[in-house]
């Protein structure tokens, strides 16, 4: 019984990937919109030429990322992009393609060196960085954090935002 339990560990990791690969979200603000972009790997095809765009340009290991923001004004954006996000040496790299209209298009983000927050990981934008992009997103962690602390830090990390747009809000 002992040699079956390493085979079946790993089997369940197998059947297990897919499962814990699906909860995947990143947090950036656009302080020049006023805008906080909720992104994530779009699960479904979209019947948009956005998305066909972002689709087309998803070929050697990226994906297409899904980019939604709740506008100050009502309603909602949309936008979709070609995006990496892998691991190196350990560490999450995160590159979008340019091009297209998306929050994170052209850069590529690394591991920050102030990991400040237990709830989510910060990334830094280290290259293809202007005004348009982002400085830091969030790879939001769904950890066991108590709710508390989880809603601490989620004003902690928007407080740019309401700071730069508090005549909008």
């Amino acid at each position: 019984m002992r040699p079956r339990l390493p085979a079946l560990f790993a089997a369940g990791l197998v059947l297990a990937a897919p499962a814990l690969a699906t909860h995947f979200e990143l947090e950036a603000y656009d302080l020049r919109k006023c805008l906080q972009w909720s992104i994530t790997r779009a699960e479904h095809p979209v019947r948009t030429a956005d998305y066909r765009a972002a689709k087309a340009r998803a070929r050697g290991g990226l994906e297409v990322f899904a980019a939604t923001a709740e506008l100050p004004e009502g309603g909602s954006l949309h936008k979709f992009g070609a995006c990496s996000y892998r691991h190196v040496r350990g560490k999450p790299v995160l590159g979008c393609v340019p091009v297209l209209d998306f929050p994170l298009a052209g850069a590529t983000f690394v591991l920050a060196n102030d990991q400040r927050f237990r709830s989510a990981t910060v990334l830094r934008c280290a290259s293809g960085c202007d005004q348009k992009i982002p400085d830091l997103v969030y790879e939001l962690d769904d950890t066991s954090s108590p709710v508390a602390v989880q809603e601490r830090e989620e004003r902690a990390r928007g407080a740019r935002l309401r700071r730069a747009c508090a005549g909008l809000r």
